[in-house]
């Protein structure tokens, strides 16, 4: 008998959306980096959308739609079940648009808020906090997004505020206190970087801030603009039809060392000019990787055709991957990935996720 926790003889049946089982047999499961297979069946991770184990019976909701059972597992259940969970929730976070530049610190805990609470497990990174339930998808905060942070007591919990709403986290026993400690150092440390480079507070991660509450607006942004790209930021905020935001992102997938602005930005960081102008809302990267103008515009083959880099925001995915040679993906308000639109449109999690596939 093998004693590899990636392996177990065990029952299977697929079923399809409407509950018809297609496939069923006995035959050795073997969870692999990126997928279960089972006799026939192979299901990638991405494609198992929950997992569930009870009764000595397992349960993954398949995407788009159907069910694999397992079962007759025996004594290597719950060994199997653990490594099942682990890997596929492994899988699914590195599928995420966004992934930690570092190691996160792992804490065991539960979503709250529902009915009943989720048992799910919270990754925090240094610039982000990705939360892996174990009965669904995982997603994540950025730290740039978070505009209030709080220990609960009743029930001990740590609360993520955001513009999109809480993510509260409970069920963390003696490390609640460390949960939210760590939390708070990530902020903090990003907060005193933005607050040393700029000389002011009120930047974060991703989040544009609004010339009234940026003291010499002009000054400011001119210090962190690549000489190259000074005319065309210049000409925008002139044109600017309503209040423009200056920004500074962490990417966390850039480009080559872009144009180099007056004063240094730390490595990987991108300083950003967000401009309405009419119906129009442009993105403009002052310098660092992906230096760039970016239009949210409709209609835009002919801008695209005289050479005019362009991101194209409407719900035909396709079409604006098509047409755009980059594309930047923007997570509550916060720029979370930059790459080439090719090499996004090829991106399994991407086209799951954007492009319906």
């Amino acid at each position: 008998m093998t004693t590899d926790p990636r392996r177990a003889g065990a029952t299977f049946a697929r079923s399809d959306a409407g509950g018809t089982v297609t496939e069923q047999g006995a035959a050795e499961a073997v969870i692999g980096d990126d997928a279960l297979g089972v006799g026939p069946v192979t299901v990638s991770f991405l494609d198992a959308d929950a997992l569930r184990a009870a009764d000595y019976k397992i349960e993954l909701d398949l995407w788009p739609g159907g069910r694999l059972a397992l079962t007759q597992l025996g004594r290597r259940f719950d060994t199997f079940t653990a490594e099942l969970r682990r890997i596929r929730n492994q899988a699914r976070v590195a599928g995420l648009l966004a992934h930690g530049t570092t190691m996160p610190e792992v804490f065991v805990g539960a979503v709250l808020g529902g009915t009943t609470p989720r048992p799910a497990e919270l990754q925090i990174y240094d610039t982000h906090v990705t939360i892996v339930p174990e009965d669904g998808d995982p997603w994540q905060v950025p730290l740039g997004a978070v505009t209030a942070l709080r220990a609960g007591d009743d029930p001990p919990a740590v609360v993520l505020e955001t513009d999109a709403g809480p993510t509260t986290i409970g069920q963390l026993a003696r490390r609640r206190d460390a949960c939210h400690a760590l939390i708070v150092k990530n902020l903090e440390s990003q907060r005193q970087l933005l607050a040393d480079l700029t000389g002011q507070e009120g930047f974060a991660d991703g989040r544009g801030v609004p010339r009234a509450q940026v003291g010499g607006f002009a000054e400011l942004a001119e210090r962190f603009t690549a000489p190259e790209r000074a005319p065309c930021a210049q000409a925008l905020v002139a044109a600017a039809t309503a209040e423009p935001q200056l920004g500074f992102v962490r990417l966390l997938d850039p480009d080559a060392e872009g144009p180099r602005s007056p004063t240094a930005l730390p490595e990987g960081w991108a300083a950003f000019l967000l401009v309405p102008v009419g119906a129009l809302t442009v993105l403009e990267i002052l310098a660092g990787p992906s230096a760039a103008t970016y239009v949210f515009k409709d209609g835009i083959e002919a801008v695209n055709r005289d050479g005019t880099p362009v991101l194209l925001v409407e719900q035909n995915v396709h079409r604006a991957l098509a047409l755009a040679a980059r594309a930047y993906v923007l997570e509550q308000g916060v720029v979370a990935l930059a790459g080439p639109a090719a090499a996004l449109a090829a991106r399994e999690d991407v086209r799951r996720a954007y492009l319906g596939l």
